[in-house]
């Protein structure tokens, strides 16, 4: 607020008022008070500073000296343990000029492994003597900067030390901040209201709403003999109750850890955020740039199903194919659910090996394909694959594609083949997501010595059938499905992304740039594979170090996913491996 604003208030509240004013909580942003004992001298009035403004400032400088970047050893977690050692100590000594100023002193010379100025019931220095790790601190151990000590020292001893007695008299302006959030709520200031009284009916209504609650409305109709409104008295007593039971809650230790937590964790979003974009906005950046945008970090992968798949209908698909590879050709594909069926022979471009040939009986005489030495209907590759597409968007809601053995094969060469002929992302769109009946079947039935398909039919079916033709694969897979197990009990649990395959593409050739690390032994292969898997490459590792140092290194192996899990580790033994290794191989 302006100095002048400030002396006309309390002049109008002194004399034209007749109210006796003795103290003024406020930060210190401002010559209010100043100005007020130039006018008033005769007034007895005390000043008094805001606390959270107070940690605010100290906050300030404490980020302004690690953002200088002059002392290694001044990381967040050390800002942290500073701000939180602050903040107890003027808490903890109100009233006590002479307990603040041995606070001031007790917050650097603790840290440094000096426990003169601590005290025996938070200090377990005191009591412990060598054996004392600090729990706020990296590995537990005391600082060892001396210039850091000397420049944390000009902080809190220099220039706070003087002004122990103002901090041992701290206030709180929470309740004007809270008012001001109503006025702001009912006359906000993008929105002209002083040309008129309406400006001033707004302030009133915020001034009651905060004296008398919200049935502050039907008080004004009563006092105007007008009705009160039931409706109006109804919904102010919900948030009047809704108030009440905030205002009791808020007060609660439980209530504030979650929302120091809820700030960290919100915090650290913000970094993730900042560091995998790197610079957007700032003077002069496209010109410092020269025109080449910075490299983006990718955030991690959402693998996530969406929608309910207990109402998506079921289909049984399975694919026969010119050999074992995932990227062979399709030569036969076959769909089965008990509304429609779908079934076609496909001409490959790759020659069928004699050992799939042996197995599914298809063949290929010149632009002829058999099966079983008889002649088959066949059609191109693009054509099968877009009349599979066509036959999947006839369903009413998208379906569950469900396979034997699909996750380690069918979905890797639908993939392949589906995206040489640009037709995946179409697919995707008509396809809810995957379940592989083999996984299936080891949850419903565990302990059988073969979960081929056929042995599962001879076990639970008790039957034979022509195996390795796609049609009948299908039809006696949905039998067993049906019969045998309840799929809703299993859908939730084993179902995959119709993306996957593409995310596996994905992973391998991320993992591959980590080949470097894994042979040095800086990372392990599951861990880079961890890593790959979380849409990362060795390459976006070393942009948050050159952006952030071991800080955002750390930021980004361990943010927090959308599933509430660490992207990679937050093991600082690891993150310092991978540092100290990017740190000696540094590239442009």
């Amino acid at each position: 607020m302006e100095a002048d604003m400030v002396a006309q208030m309390v002049k109008d509240l002194v004399v034209v008022e007749k109210i006796n004013v003795s103290e003024i909580a406020g930060d210190d942003d401002s010559t209010g008070f100043e100005k007020i004992k130039k006018q008033m001298p005769h007034l007895e009035i005390e000043k008094t500073s805001d606390r959270n403004h107070i940690k605010k400032n100290v906050n300030s400088k404490l980020y302004e000296l690690k953002n200088s970047k002059m002392h290694k050893e001044f990381t967040q977690k050390v800002l942290d343990s500073i701000q939180k050692n602050f903040s107890y100590m003027i808490d903890q000594n109100q009233g006590s000029e002479d307990g603040i100023k041995n606070g001031l002193k007790a917050i650097t010379e603790h840290m440094f492994g000096n426990h003169t100025f601590c005290n025996v019931s938070w200090c377990g220095g005191l009591t412990k003597g060598d054996a004392y790790k600090h729990l706020n601190l990296p590995y537990g151990k005391d600082l060892t900067s001396k210039q850091l000590k000397a420049d944390l020292e000009k902080i809190f001893q220099n220039k706070l030390l003087t002004k122990a007695n103002q901090l041992s008299k701290l206030s709180s302006s929470q309740a004007n901040e809270s008012f001001n959030n109503t006025v702001a709520s009912k006359a906000p200031k993008r929105l002209h209201y002083s040309g008129s009284a309406s400006l001033g009916y707004r302030v009133c209504s915020a001034v009651l709403q905060k004296n008398e609650g919200y049935e502050y409305m039907s008080k004004v109709n009563e006092a105007a003999g007008l009705s009160p409104g039931n409706e109006t008295l109804k919904r102010a007593g919900k948030l009047n109750i809704r108030r009440d039971r905030k205002s009791i809650k808020s007060k609660s230790k439980e209530w504030k850890t979650n929302r120091i937590k809820l700030k960290q964790k919100r915090l650290a979003k913000n970094v993730s955020k900042e560091l995998r974009e790197g610079k957007t906005y700032e003077t002069e950046l496209a010109i410092s740039l020269d025109n080449d945008v910075e490299e983006e970090i990718p955030e991690p992968l959402n693998i996530r199903i969406e929608g309910d798949m207990k109402s998506s209908p079921l289909v049984v698909f399975d694919l026969e194919t010119t050999g074992l590879s995932r990227t062979s050709d399709i030569v036969q594909i076959a769909a089965y659910s008990e509304e429609k069926k779908f079934d076609t022979y496909v001409m490959p471009n790759k020659p069928i090996s004699p050992e799939a040939a042996a197995i599914t009986g298809i063949t290929v005489v010149g632009n002829q394909m058999l099966y079983n030495k008889e002649r088959v209907m066949h059609k191109s590759q693009f054509q099968a694959l877009n009349d599979f597409i066509i036959y999947l968007s006839t369903f009413s809601k998208k379906p569950i594609l469900v396979g034997h053995n699909i996750k380690r094969f069918d979905c890797h060469v639908l993939y392949n083949s589906l995206k040489s002929h640009m037709l995946w992302n179409e697919f995707c769109s008509y396809v809810h997501c995957f379940v592989d009946s083999l996984d299936l079947f080891k949850h419903v039935k565990p302990g059988l010595k073969s979960y081929s398909q056929t042995n599962l039919v001879h076990e639970l079916l008790g039957e034979t059938y022509e195996a390795h033709n796609a049609i009948d694969d299908t039809a006696i897979l949905n039998k067993l499905i049906s019969t045998k197990c309840d799929f809703d009990l299993y859908v939730q649990t084993l179902s995959f992304s119709c993306l996957y395959p593409y995310f596996c593409f994905l992973y391998q050739c991320n993992l591959k740039t980590f080949s470097t690390v894994i042979k040095k032994k800086v990372m392990s292969k599951a861990m880079a594979l961890k890593a790959a898997k979380s849409n990362l490459k060795l390459c976006h590792l070393r942009t948050a170090t050159n952006r952030k140092g071991l800080a955002g290194l750390k930021a980004l192996l361990s943010e927090t996913t959308e599933q509430g899990s660490v992207r990679v580790t937050s093991s600082n033994k690891i993150i310092n491996r991978i540092f100290e290794f990017l740190s000696e191989n540094k590239q442009g």
